[in-house]
């Protein structure tokens, strides 16, 4: 469940969002869905590319506890994805939904998704409590850092 909390989540809103594309923008094809997949793609190498600081800076894992609480919080930023595809697709509609509702599901997914890890993070250090594997992993930065 670590691993693929997250992708799971993403998985659930770049699916529904193509569904509701498929039944709301009224246009619909194969082409439609590489415009939708490509701009997808876009967008998760542009959040990856900020994300690392041009790949430069390795991201940092989270602790397990962190990880598990934000995964359970992805209701809200499934929620949040499939509700902007609808409205795209609703409002905008025609080709250009396809592509830009591609887009802007793989930016505000991970976006929300980080946000609810920020939340679980705060719940994490308001409680103060670690699991043996977290104080493990501090034990094992801190001696990397101290030349230990």
């Amino acid at each position: 469940m670590r691993n693929n909390g997250q992708a799971y989540g993403f998985s659930v809103s770049i699916t529904a969002s193509a569904a509701i594309l498929n039944v709301e923008a009224r246009q619909s094809g194969a082409v439609h869905l590489i415009y939708f997949a490509v701009a997808a793609a876009v967008a998760f190498s542009l959040l990856e590319t900020v994300a690392t600081r041009g790949f430069s800076k390795p991201l940092e894992q989270e602790p397990s506890t962190v990880t598990a609480l934000g995964i359970a919080l992805s209701t809200a930023s499934v929620t949040g994805a499939v509700t902007l595809a609808w409205v795209v697709a609703h409002f905008v509609g025609g080709v250009t939904a396809w592509p830009l509702t591609g887009f802007l599901v793989s930016v505000v997914y991970p976006v929300a998704a980080g946000m609810e890890l920020a939340i679980a993070q705060r719940f994490r250090e308001a409680s103060d409590q670690s699991t043996k594997e977290e104080t493990s992993r501090e034990e094992e930065a801190h001696d990397r850092q101290n030349g230990g």
